[in-house]
């Protein structure tokens, strides 16, 4: 399975589905106050780098950057679930550390979910480690809260 890892934009019609299926996903998971997804719209912004997984003409993955003035913030990392297992998130977040290093990012956050077991793995194989709540986010019984330092 070749996959391609590209620039891609929020309103592409594959991509609005995955986040779409992304965004349900998380309102059937967690109470809607401690939901802190980004809109389209707001993952359309100039701080936002919004990457696409595609398997030949498919986005079957995502996930973005947010620029910050003193990190940077992964967002909405989501990959479609009949391509879960393949390798494609680790793609992204390559693609995400590719990215902040070309920025000089020092330093990178995330906000997830209790029992994204496969999420929380990923990131640990990322060497990222818990935090303290960070940003907008406060401690709210559902957030797990990590950072990773970049060389």
């Amino acid at each position: 399975m070749k996959i391609s890892v590209e620039y891609a934009s929020p309103r592409h019609p594959d991509i609005k589905k995955l986040l779409l299926a992304s965004h349900q996903l998380m309102r059937d998971l967690y109470p809607e106050e401690t939901n802190s997804f980004l809109s389209i719209d707001e993952l359309c912004s100039s701080d936002v780098h919004f990457l696409g997984a595609r398997q030949n003409d498919k986005y079957c993955g995502c996930g973005a950057l947010e620029v910050k003035p003193d990190y940077g913030e992964l967002k909405s990392f989501f990959v479609e679930p009949q391509f879960r297992g393949n390798g494609i998130a680790s793609l992204i977040m390559q693609e995400i550390l590719r990215t902040s290093r070309e920025l000089n990012i020092n330093s990178l956050k995330l906000e997830t979910g209790i029992g994204l077991d496969n999420a929380l793995n990923l990131y640990k194989r990322f060497n990222f480690e818990l935090c303290e709540p960070f940003g907008k986010y406060f401690e709210n019984g559902f957030s797990i809260f990590m950072k990773r330092d970049l060389p």
